[in-house]
């Protein structure tokens, strides 16, 4: 209860510093500033799957925090969140259009390898603090997008249901697990380099379950993105 408590607090304050500061960058790295301790501590302890649970309820806290405050004052979000703007214009022409990279996995699968490679290698190098920070920068302004959907939706309730892509959960779901294993890896790698012997082996089963998650996140999307637009043309209206 104390960790949920907390997990609760932090994200209300960081979304609520980020709007007042109205300071670009400093929204994912107050966002991902949050999480990170329990997370490290959770690693560090080999509590591996309450490193994964607990980052995956406050994924989803961050994002209702960012879908209510992009709500409330949305001018000031599309100031705060970056590519917010220019990652609904992309949707939305997807959305009417049907063209764009969303649909088409020769174009979208060489973005989605970039992002896991650079997320993959921030996780080892700074024990997923940075990845932590590259991926709240990606959530926020997908629940931008989400945000403006609703607004301006014919149905906002059908709106509100489709907003997330089934695809794009289990692409968070697929980086949180290789968060864990990655963080975990990281903290043995500093071990070895001190000449000591990592207490813990490589939780080689959250890498596992990582790189199932980003796979299946890739054939999904592939198959069905082309659905998925039509049902948001038809909340769109």
């Amino acid at each position: 209860m104390m960790i949920l408590t907390f997990l609760v607090i932090g994200v209300i304050l960081s979304t609520t510093a980020s709007f007042v500061f109205e300071v670009p960058w400093l929204m994912p790295i107050l966002g991902a500033a949050v999480p990170y301790p329990i997370f490290f501590l959770k690693v560090r302890r080999q509590e591996y799957k309450s490193a994964f649970w607990w980052m995956l309820l406050w994924g989803v806290l961050q994002s209702i925090a960012v879908i209510i405050a992009t709500t409330i004052a949305p001018q000031t979000a599309a100031k705060v969140i970056l590519r917010g703007q220019s990652y609904t214009t992309e949707m939305f022409h997807w959305i009417r259009t049907g063209e764009g990279i969303e649909g088409t996995i020769r174009l979208f699968l060489p973005n989605h390898l970039l992002h896991y490679g650079i997320f993959c290698l921030l996780c080892v190098v700074t024990l997923s603090s940075a990845a932590l920070i590259f991926g709240t920068w990606m959530l926020n302004y997908m629940n931008f997008y989400v945000a403006e959907l609703v607004k301006v939706s014919a149905k906002p309730w059908l709106a509100a249901i489709l907003g997330w892509y089934p695809w794009s959960i289990l692409r968070i779901i697929g980086f949180i697990a290789t968060g864990v294993a990655l963080a975990a890896l990281g903290l043995n790698l500093i071990t070895r380099i001190r000449s000591e012997v990592p207490k813990s082996p490589f939780p080689k089963t959250y890498m596992l379950i990582g790189i199932g998650f980003v796979i299946a996140d890739i054939v999904v999307k592939a198959v069905i993105a082309p659905i998925w637009q039509k049902l948001l043309l038809s909340a769109l209206g």
